[in-house]
């Protein structure tokens, strides 16, 4: 009776100290499981964020590229058309036009800046100039008084001193207007049709495509 005891209780303390031994391996090993896994998505987390990185360090490089590119194109535009200004007029924000505003020119030496007076002016304060800008691929004014409807775009041309201009529409690659390719001259000289059509439509072919957002 009493040895049947004593293997009962050996049974029962070395039950308990097996179960210990499982739940402390069972545990070890999740934990290790646990850290595995965690380390495992740590890695991920950080491949991603530094893809995350390149890619937008990417993006800003590109833009500063682009950025160069059209002051390029428009200085190369000016110089070959003797204009007074190249310029680029853009609707914002993006996808709800509101506002124009110009952020790219290039100026001949000595001619005031157009986008120093041209910035987040309402659409609404210029509907007829900004309606034929979205739906016409050229432009020509040189009477702008008499060719020009609206009071707020004589104001700011005859402010600028522009007597002659010629516009070249940009659009995205949907088709879509996002901006437009303008060529002025002050005083009395007159931009030649002919001659600069041509090479308006070229350089507005090239700069429509690498155009960014107004911030």
């Amino acid at each position: 009776m009493e040895e049947e005891k004593q293997k009962k209780s050996w049974l029962n303390t070395h039950s308990t100290q097996i179960i210990i031994a499982l739940f402390v391996l069972v545990q070890g090993i999740s934990v290790a499981w646990f850290n595995y896994n965690q380390k495992t998505k740590d890695s991920l987390t950080d491949i991603k964020i530094e893809q995350i990185r390149r890619d937008n360090d990417e993006r800003i490089a590109a833009g500063h590229r682009n950025t160069a590119r059209i002051y390029g194109e428009l200085g190369r535009l000016q110089t070959t058309l003797d204009a007074d200004r190249c310029f680029v007029i853009q609707p914002h924000p993006q996808y709800k036009y509101m506002y124009l505003s110009v952020l790219f020119e290039v100026d001949k030496n000595g001619v005031s800046a157009v986008k120093d007076i041209f910035q987040n002016i309402p659409m609404s304060d210029m509907v007829s100039f900004s309606n034929d800008m979205a739906t016409n691929m050229w432009l020509y004014y040189d009477d702008i008084t008499n060719q020009v409807s609206d009071n707020r775009v004589i104001a700011l041309m005859l402010l600028a001193g522009s007597t002659n201009i010629a516009i070249s529409q940009l659009n995205d690659a949907s088709g879509h207007w996002i901006g437009s390719l303008v060529v002025e001259n002050t005083g009395n000289k007159a931009i030649d049709f002919e001659v600069s059509h041509e090479q308006i439509k070229n350089s507005a072919n090239l700069i429509q495509y690498i155009l960014p957002a107004v911030p």
